[in-house]
Parts: structure tokens; sequence; C-alpha cells
């Protein structure tokens, strides 16, 4: 039966996350869909994906390069199912997720639920999370040209929108997520349900969104000057949500601390 969900993970060096984001997927409680691994030119993965084989459809493509954008591109290209959902190696999933999005997607394109944002120590080799709190805003298309409150993790989308909009524009790397999500607006049909069932890891300045260099600054220039964008300030995603937060809107949470697929006493 071919996949109606192509699942596309970039990944580099982190094992242990890319285990659990795996093991919540094996608990999904619709599980017609294929898992696209991109190696970006990190350690071998073999090893990791093995565990999985007979629970998860799961294709490893090496990359050969370190590029995220680029990875996520040949994801997609690589895709038999009709929809694409995507993943950062280090978020997970509530079990309902993807059955769930399928639902709202009868009716657009694009769907991406709220999230929890979760703060996590490292116990016995393994994430244990400390503390979590909503991510959810009303989705404003006027203010998503301000301050981008989009998590790439977790949307589903009709793998048909590329043929309107393009590829991932791999020319403006770290803001690949906010350039993609805008053009869809133009062309497409967006959906936010107020249903937190992404769990994103956000731990400090250890997330890479929280680095600014100039690098950062000259791939921020150019995706302004794409969207006729002025007078912006480049904010990193701790920025965003710290000014934002008295905005949360309320929204479903089911999220108890303890990671989807995770036996007890793990």
């Amino acid at each position: 039966m071919n996949p109606l969900v192509s699942i596309v993970i970039p990944v580099y060096s982190r094992e242990t996350e890319l285990t659990e984001l795996l093991e919540s997927l094996v608990v999904q409680t619709f599980q017609q869909f294929e898992v696209i691994v991109i190696n970006n030119d990190g350690p071998p993965k073999q090893h990791l994906l093995a565990p999985f084989l007979n629970r998860l459809s799961i294709r490893l493509v090496e990359l050969g390069e370190n590029h995220h954008v680029k990875a996520r591109n040949r994801g997609v290209n690589e895709a038999k199912g009709n929809y694409i959902l995507l993943l950062d190696d280090d978020d997970l999933l509530m079990p309902q997720h993807i059955e769930q999005a399928l639902r709202d997607i009868e009716t657009a394109d694009l769907v991406f639920p709220d999230a929890e944002l979760f703060r996590f120590e490292w116990k016995d080799g393994r994430r244990v999370v400390t503390d979590w709190e909503p991510f959810a805003y009303d989705l404003d298309f006027e203010r998503l040209r301000q301050d981008s409150t989009y998590i790439p993790s977790g949307t589903l989308y009709r793998k048909r929108i590329h043929d309107k909009i393009g590829p991932f524009d791999e020319s403006v790397y770290n803001y690949w997520d906010w350039d993609f999500i805008l053009r869809v607006s133009e062309h497409g049909t967006i959906v936010h349900p107020a249903r937190a069932t992404v769990l994103y890891a956000f731990n400090g300045s250890d997330n890479l969104s929280a680095k600014q260099d100039e690098t950062r600054r000259r791939y921020f220039d150019r995706f302004c000057q794409k969207h006729g964008l002025t007078d912006m300030e480049m904010k990193n995603f701790h920025i965003v949500q710290s000014e934002r937060r008295e905005f949360v809107r309320p929204t479903e949470r089911t999220f108890t601390g303890a990671f989807p697929g995770r036996t007890e006493g793990e």
C-alpha cells in the first residue's frame, strides 16, 4: 500500500532526539505514512533506524552535505505520499497528530496546529521534560509579515502546492520556513487549529534559532527584500515568544510532560 503521508526529517548528529521522535511516530493513531530521513553529511544513522524498521516504513537518504533546506527539498522529491509532513529531528508529535491533521486538511492546502514548547534536562542519556508552555497564536496574515509565529514541525500540506510555489528557498536558509508559509498564503488555503499536538524543544541558547550573527543577517535581508518587507527587526524565536506571550490563545492541550512512545520507567 502506498503511503498517504511522507514525513521528511533532516538529521545531522542528534541521535537520542531522533530516537525519541521515531518512538512518537510508532504510536501515531494513523499509520499510513513513510518516514524519509535525510542525513546531512552527519554520522551514520543505520544503527539508529534499525530498531524501527519492523515498525515504521523508513528510508534513509544520504545528502552528502550539511544543508537543512536542501535536505527538505530532497525529501520532498523522494516522497511517495500525496501529503508532506515536516519535522525537525529534536521535536515530537502527540499520538493523534497525523490523524487529526488529515481531517483538517480536507478543506485546506496546509495545516499547522499549535505547539507545546518544552524545556528539558538530560538524565541517564535521555531528555526529561522540566516545564512546558503553549505556543498558540491566532493566524493573522498581516502580523505574519511582521514576525513569524509559524513552527514548521508538524506541518501537513499537499505536496502539489510545490507545483505553484516551487521548492523551499535555499537562498534564505534560516528563514526558509517563514518564506514558505508566506508563499503558501498567497496561493493556497491555510488552517491553524487550536490544538497543541507538536512538542517543540526550547532550551534557551542551545536552540539554533537563538543564534544571531552576520551570516544570519544576510539571509534575513535577502528574505525581507524578496517579500518587500521594510523596517524589519531581526528577531530570534525566543524574542518572538517573549514578546507575544500575552497574546497566547486558548488551545487544546493534552501533553503531560511524558514523551509519546516512551515506556514507563524510561
